[in-house]
């Protein structure tokens, strides 16, 4: 449009020199009707030159200067998406490299740790240059050690593929916020676009009778512009598709049966692995069935919450799924990996055929989870875990648990309510100033953000003081002296 208006600044300029030279024209003519005429051109020229010269600056004031102020403004909606999409792929890259690195290392140390063990059990059957039982326990408290230190590698090992595929998601709702960003600015910037078009024809249309109908067509064509249809083109024939996430797996270096290990404990770390990713799930699936009541909660009335807010929790169920996705796959190849140690028919997984087994430069396992987008559900019933009495009769595969192995007691308290205070749980006084009117007590198992002012910020291991139970999903309570509803399924109640 600018170009448009220096366009027809040149004109006018040029007309004007015109003008003057048939105005000379005209003083040096003699005879009455040809100094008529050149008066009549004269005038023909600076009236056109007049109308060319205001049409050359509405172009620039009414078209060319609003679209320059409109880029300007999207140029800076875009600078914070774009600048937090590169922030959060770079927090990935990092959480991915750490795991790896995490692996590695983890890996070789596994591998340290069993020939070790390997030298032990042979000095105990007295293979090799007899050693005195003193060395031989040293030896044996060196391992030990090992192993300890190798449990706590592998729970960092663990943490990191949690974090990644946090990072992962961090990501994808960093690029879902950008797309939905573009989305918008495109919509706008074809609405600025059909409207300056418009603009542009009535400026001709009063300036140029004869090119009217030309004029009316162009309006007619700016008119017909649609946004919503010209970006669902756009995206057809330039996007790259439906969305298909990649999620790294936990390969283990148990879970692997190349890796050179002992039977008895490769089955059980098999065992200890299992049970701490079914605790993992059960955690996530009590935190979803919170965004479930939220959003329920959100539907049901709607003035509780705005638009934005509705979407957050929608896109956090999505989180939610594709982690519990994650963990499910997780506890799929460890079961296999039990299941083939024991010589144990595998077990059936819906997403069994979207795991992918690799192998990188150095031959070590690396397994991604690749569910196509059509494919993935958020059935919660995909990720639930029967009860704990049962659950070895009903996971196939399964070999039963090792004899030595001792059940976890679901009451048994940490050392900081006391030593000896397995199964008692102690209620909490309540803050100065703070009535004892309420009926129980509840322990926080999640954190909580409110999203409302009438909610309670809520962290894990507080203990509110529960005032009413409104209804299965919301209660209300006290915490440190403020008052307000709080999701059920976060907190159990204390007896």
């Amino acid at each position: 449009m600018m170009d448009r208006s220096e366009l027809e600044k040149e004109y006018y300029t040029g007309l004007h020199k015109i003008a003057k030279k048939a105005k000379k024209a005209a003083t040096k003519c003699v005879g009455t009707t040809l100094v008529t005429a050149w008066q009549r051109l004269t005038d023909f020229l600076e009236k056109e030159e007049e109308v060319h010269r205001e049409l050359s600056g509405t172009l620039a004031q009414d078209c060319a200067r609003p679209i320059k102020i409109f880029t300007d403004q999207q140029v800076k909606q875009r600078e914070p998406v774009e600048a937090a999409v590169e922030k959060q792929s770079k927090a990935h890259s990092e959480k991915q490299k750490l795991q790896l690195k995490l692996k590695k290392a983890a890996h070789k140390q596994f591998k340290d740790m069993e020939l070790g063990w390997d030298q032990l059990d042979a000095m105990k059957r007295g293979e090799g240059k007899p050693m005195a039982d003193k060395d031989v326990q040293k030896f044996e408290k060196a391992c030990r050690k090992m192993e300890d230190s190798l449990s706590k590698m592998d729970r960092e090992f663990q943490d990191s593929n949690i974090r990644t595929e946090e990072a992962r998601l961090g990501w994808e709702t960093a690029m879902y916020r950008y797309c939905q960003t573009l989305e918008s600015l495109e919509n706008e910037r074809l609405i600025q676009i059909s409207s300056t078009l418009t603009k542009y024809s009535e400026l001709f249309t009063a300036m140029l009778p004869p090119m009217e109908e030309r004029c009316r067509e162009l309006s007619t064509m700016s008119s017909g512009i649609s946004p919503p249809d010209d970006i669902r083109d756009v995206c057809v024939a330039m996007g790259p598709g439906p969305n298909q996430p990649e999620q790294l797996l936990l390969d283990c270096y148990e879970s692997d049966l190349q890796n050179p290990m002992n039977m008895e404990r490769r089955k059980a770390n098999l065992e200890r692995k299992i049970q701490e990713m079914e605790e993992e799930i059960e955690r996530r699936k009590k935190a979803r069935q919170g965004l479930e009541s939220l959003s329920k909660a959100y539907v049901e009335t709607p003035d509780f919450c705005d638009e934005q807010g509705q979407n957050d929790v929608v896109r956090q169920l999505a989180e939610a799924d594709a982690m519990l996705n994650m963990l499910n796959a997780n506890l799929y190849k460890l079961l296999c990996a039990q299941a083939e140690c024991s010589n144990f028919p595998k077990p059936t997984n819906p997403h069994a055929e979207y795991i992918q087994n690799l192998r990188d430069k150095n031959g070590s396992l690396m397994t991604v989870l690749k569910i196509p987008l059509d494919c993935v559900s958020s059935d919660n019933s995909l990720y639930a875990l029967p009860d704990k009495s049962k659950k070895n009769s009903l996971r196939p595969g399964r070999p039963p648990p090792m004899q030595n192995a001792t059940p976890k007691d679901d009451f048994e308290s940490s050392d900081e309510h006391g030593a000896g205070g397995k199964g008692r749980l102690e209620f909490s006084e309540p803050p100065e100033g703070i009535s004892h009117d309420y009926i129980a007590q509840c322990r926080v198992e999640f954190d909580y953000q409110p999203n409302q002012p009438d909610e309670l910020l809520i962290h894990s291991g507080d203990i509110v003081n529960l005032i009413e139970k409104q209804d299965q999903d919301w209660w209300k309570g006290e915490l440190n002296g403020n008052i307000g509803i709080f999701p059920a399924s976060y907190v159990q109640e204390l007896s």
